[in-house]
C-alpha cells in the first residue's frame, strides 16, 4: 500500500517550490501540498514542538523476537484498541533507545539500476502479470455541494494579511485494504467505502470546505489563524495516521477502520509521520536548503518516546545565492506491508524499520548525478531528478528526467522524460519509448476489459495493482495523442467509462 506521493500532505521544506516566489514548479504527488516562502511564515502556527529530547547518546541493543514477544505485542494491541485515549501532553522518556544501522541484507543485497545509460527498448505490458480486471465506482459524500474526487487538479492558498502559494498536478488518493477501500485529499477529507463502492463513513474531515472550481479543475483555499486543516494521512492496512490542525493546535489521530474509531488522538510533533506498525511511527524531517548535518527521521512509539535517529548523509548545500528550486521529493510507500522509502536527492531505496534502514535499490545515475547544491541552484541540464517510484513482486518502475520538470522548461523543450522498468525475474532494465509528459503516460494493458493504465496513479496492494480515474483523467486521456494508438476495444471502453462516470465520482480498476 502506498503512501501518497502520497495522500501524505508534504511540508514547504519538502516541496517542488521556488522559494522566492512561493509558487511550486509542480505537486507532483497526489495528496502532497506544496507551498512556498509565505508559508514558511505562519510555520509556527502549524506546528506544534513537544519535548522530544534528542541527545546524542544511545542505549540499548535491538533484540530478537520472541514467540512469546510477538504474542505479548498481539495483546498490548488489543487493549490499545479496546480504548479510545487522549493525551494533552506528550512527556517522552529522555534519550534514543536504538542506534541507526544502516546495512544491506546478505541475504537479499541490494540490486543496482543503472539509469545514466540506455536500456534495451521493451513495452511493459501489464497482461505479463495481471490477467483480470475489476471496476468500481465511489460517489463523494459532499457531491452535493459540487464537491468530488480530484485528478490533475490545481490549487491556490490565499493567507491572512497577503501573499499566495500555488502547486499543480494533484490527484485525491486511493487505499486498498482488505474488504475496505479509502478515498480523498487534504481539501475535502479521506472516506471509507466498502468493495463494492457503497460508502461507509468518513474518516476526517475538514470544518472549513475550500472552493472548488469544476469547471477550471481548482481548489481555492483562503488560509487564516482560525483555518483548520489536514496535514498528513497515511494508511497501513487497517490503521490510519491524520494529523489535523484546529483551532491552532495540531494533532495525531491514531484510527482504526474495523472499529471505527481513534485509538489515540494526542498532539503531533515535528516531521512528515508515517506509520510503521499500529503504535509506532516515523517523523521525516529532510529539508535539502538546511547547510549543516542534522537527524532527517526520527522512529517513534505510539506515545512519543524517541527510539532511533536516522541521520541525513546527502551532500550539503554550499551557497544560498541565486533562485531556488527544488525538484525532487522524497518517495515513500509499503512493500508487503513493509515501509520503503527514497530520500530526495538519494540514490538508495531503503526498507525502513524502528532502527534499520536495509538498502533495497541502488540508482547509479553516474556523472549525471546532481549534488544538491546543483539540484536547488545550479545548471541542472543532463542531470538525473526521479520523478515517479512503484515496486510491484515482479517489477520496479521508474519515470526520471533530465534537466528538472518545470512549465518552462516543458514549453522549451529541456526536459526530457525517462519511462523504465526493471524486471525482477530477468534481472534487467528495459526501457519503454514514450514522448509525452507524465500526466497522460500510459503502461499498455492488454488484460481483457482492462483499460491502458496512468501510470502516475498506479499503486499497489499485496498482488494487485489499482489506477484511479476522475471523469477530468478520462477525459485526458481521450483527448491525448496517445489515444489513437489505444486499440479499438480500449478506445471504445474509455469512451463508456467516461460516459458512465459523473463530475464527483472517481472509477477505481483493479488488476490481480
Amino acid at each position: 500500500m502506498d503512501i501518497y506521493r502520497h495522500p501524505l500532505v508534504d511540508y514547504a521544506h519538502h516541496a517542488s517550490c521556488d522559494l522566492h516566489t512561493g509558487v511550486s514548479d509542480r505537486a507532483k504527488e497526489p495528496g502532497r501540498i506544496v507551498t512556498g516562502r509565505i508559508n514558511r511564515k505562519v510555520m509556527k502556527k502549524i506546528y506544534v514542538l513537544i519535548g522530544i529530547a534528542c541527545l546524542l547518546s544511545f542505549s540499548c541493543k535491538e533484540k530478537k523476537q520472541t514467540l512469546g514477544d510477538r504474542k505479548e505485542d498481539t495483546v498490548k494491541l488489543e487493549e490499545r484498541y479496546a480504548t479510545e485515549e487522549t493525551l494533552d501532553t506528550i512527556i517522552p522518556h529522555a534519550g534514543i533507545k536504538f542506534k541507526e544501522s544502516r546495512r544491506a541484507d546478505p541475504q537479499h543485497p541490494p540490486v543496482v539500476i543503472g539509469l545514466q545509460t540506455e536500456a534495451e527498448k521493451k513495452e511493459l505490458d501489464l497482461s505479463r502479470y495481471y490477467t483480470k480486471a475489476e471496476y468500481i465506482k465511489l460517489k463523494h459524500p459532499l457531491a452535493e455541494k459540487g464537491i468530488g474526487f480530484l485528478g490533475n487538479a490545481r490549487f491556490e492558498y490565499s493567507y491572512e494579511g497577503g501573499g499566495m502559494s500555488s502547486g499543480r498536478g494533484f490527484n485525491s488518493s486511493v487505499f486498498l485494504s482488505g474488504d475496505k477501500i479509502v478515498a480523498g485529499d487534504s481539501f475535502f477529507g479521506y472516506h471509507c467505502y466498502d468493495r463494492q463502492g457503497n460508502y461507509s463513513y468518513t474518516i476526517v474531515a475538514k470544518r472549513d470546505l475550500p472552493r472548488y472550481d469544476r469547471n477550471n479543475n481548482r481548489v481555492f483555499i483562503t488560509w487564516n489563524a482560525a483555518t483548520d486543516q489536514i496535514y498528513s494521512f497515511s494508511m497501513l492496512e487497517d490503521n490510519c495516521l491524520t494529523v489535523k490542525l484546529m483551532d491552532g493546535q495540531a494533532l495525531f489521530h491514531f484510527h482504526n477502520i474495523a472499529l471505527r474509531k481513534n485509538y489515540l488522538t494526542r498532539p503531533a510533533s515535528f516531521g512528515l509521520p508515517m506509520l510503521l506498525s499500529p503504535d509506532t511511527y516515523v517523523g521525516f524531517m529532510y529539508n535539502a536548503y538546511i547547510p549543516h548535518r542534522y537527524s532527517m527521521m526520527h522512529s517513534f512509539d505510539i506515545k512519543g518516546d524517541t527510539l532511533c535517529r536516522f541521520m541525513n548523509y546527502n551532500s550539503l548545500p554550499t551557497s544560498d545565492k541565486g533562485m531556488g528550486t527544488n525538484p525532487e521529493t522524497s518517495d515513500f510507500y509499503y512493500y508487503n506491508d513493509r515501509l520503503t522509502m527514497r530520500q530526495a536527492y538519494n540514490d538508495t531505496i531503503y526498507r525502513v524499520s524502528v532502527n534499520r534502514l536495509t538498502p533495497a535499490f541502488i540508482f547509479n545515475t553516474g556523472s549525471k548525478k546532481p549534488d544538491v547544491q546543483t539540484a536547488l541552484r545550479g545548471n541542472k541540464e543532463g542531470k538525473i531528478f526521479i520523478n515517479t517510484i512503484l515496486e510491484t513482486d515482479d517489477f520496479l518502475f521508474t519515470i526520471h528526467t533530465e534537466n528538472y520538470d518545470s512549465p518552462n522548461n516543458r514549453k522549451n523543450g529541456s526536459v526530457k522524460f525517462f519511462y523504465s522498468y526493471y524486471d525482477k525475474k530477468s534481472q534487467k532494465r528495459y526501457s519503454i519509448p514514450s514522448a509525452v509528459f507524465p500526466e497522460v503516460f500510459t503502461l499498455k494493458n492488454s488484460v481483457p476489459g482492462a483499460i491502458p493504465v496512468l501510470a502516475e496513479n498506479m499503486r499497489v496492494y499485496q498482488d494487485k495493482l489499482y489506477v484511479s480515474y476522475t471523469k477530468i483523467r478520462l477525459k485526458e486521456m481521450i483527448d491525448s495523442p496517445g489515444f489513437a494508438s489505444y486499440p479499438a476495444a480500449q478506445q471504445e471502453k474509455l469512451k463508456e467509462l467516461y460516459d458512465d462516470l459523473a463530475d464527483s465520482e472517481l472509477l477505481i480498476m483493479i488488476l490481480q
